[in-house]
């Protein structure tokens, strides 16, 4: 009895059980299985998003650039550093409104240019990212920026070199059939300009141009759109003439003056040569900092290797006196008087050949 007794009570104890939670799912049906997953981080295109502009048109934005000052430009680096003000206007008529006064919105939350300067080294932006719409639907974006910018230079002339700056800003993924980049010009006739005056303490400036300017990153026909500045100045050689040049001529002029000495009084004469010689290497060493590092030669290079090898040749030329001045031969006696004499004419002629070379031709 109570073999037969103990199943029937499992058996009733287990209805008493609670249904497991995955019996109570029931099977996906077809319509369930056919509804398709959507995520949660797309949302519908805004239409204050979209270009404003026609299909198949270009939407205009007009820009300015005001140079507010230029700091330094680094021979060396291949860059500059400047404070760049920029403002560019778009006319968007879904944002039209009532007014009387501007609107003031993100720049996020409506379509723009996602203008940029190319060549930015770093920078830091002193405006916050934000727009100011008219009542017309005229959008004004206002931007000021200081950093670094690279600039390729053209050393050949240096240091009496003259350079082109420029400061391009561009819009990133619009072409120039896209975006077309104009010039602004306000109602006082207020347009890219430049500052008066700046703290550059090493160029003049001399003139500049801003006008439309495509962006090509590469060899394609159809570039990104863009509007740029172009700034032409001129190094102040002043400088380098009283640093580098001047104290050069004067340690060649030293090298001279074995040539007006007594050639018989050797020790002095390879005393004066020999320090001139060293003079010109330890201040080789001094200016490098001065001078660009470069791969290619410059004018003041070429002025520093010819002013080098006329204080060697000077050099090896009080040596060969004091050699044949060793015997008591008047044969020699007469060549060295020869060679001195010469030589008062022919050192000025070739310091002048040299520094011709160097800066005329």
């Amino acid at each position: 009895m109570t073999n037969a007794f103990l199943p029937r009570l499992l058996v009733c104890f287990g209805l008493l059980l609670p249904v497991p939670v995955f019996a109570q799912e029931a099977a996906p049906g077809p319509a369930a299985a056919k509804s398709p997953l959507k995520s949660t981080l797309v949302e519908e295109a805004k239409p204050e998003l979209k270009r404003p502009a026609s299909p198949g048109e270009a939407t205009e934005v007009q820009a300015l650039i005001y140079v507010i000052d230029i700091d330094e430009i680094n021979s060396a680096d291949q860059s500059f550093a400047a404070s760049v003000y920029y403002e560019a206007r778009w006319n968007s008529p879904l944002l039209q409104h009532a007014g009387p006064g501007p609107l003031h919105v993100d720049l996020a939350d409506i379509w723009n240019p996602r203008l940029t300067i190319i060549g930015q080294q770093n920078s830091w932006k002193s405006y916050p990212e934000t727009a100011e719409i008219l009542p017309d639907g005229t959008v004004i974006y206002r931007q000021k920026v200081w950093g670094h910018f690279s600039q390729p230079l053209n050393l050949h002339d240096f240091p009496f070199d003259r350079q082109e700056l420029s400061i391009q800003l561009v819009a990133p993924g619009f072409s120039e059939k896209q975006v077309s980049m104009t010039p602004w010009v306000g109602e006082l006739g207020r347009t890219s300009n430049l500052a008066p005056h700046f703290s550059l303490p090493d160029f003049d400036i001399l003139s500049f141009e801003a006008k439309s300017a495509p962006y090509y990153p590469d060899q394609g026909p159809i570039g990104v759109a863009g509007y740029e500045m172009k700034i032409q100045v001129a190094r102040q050689p002043e400088y380098y003439i009283l640093k580098v040049i001047l104290p050069l001529c004067l340690i060649v002029i030293m090298s001279w003056l074995p040539r007006w000495l007594n050639p018989e009084q050797s020790g002095t004469n390879i005393g004066i040569s020999t320090s001139a010689f060293l003079t010109l290497v330890a201040y080789l060493f001094a200016i490098t900092v001065l001078l660009p590092r470069i791969s290619y030669i410059t004018r003041i290079d070429r002025f520093i290797m010819l002013s080098t090898l006329t204080v060697f040749s000077g050099l090896i030329q009080t040596v060969t006196n004091t050699y044949l001045l060793k015997g008591e031969s008047i044969q020699n006696k007469r060549l060295v008087a020869q060679l001195d004499f010469w030589s008062r004419i022919l050192y000025p002629l070739i310091l002048v050949a040299v520094i011709v070379i160097s800066f005329v031709l």
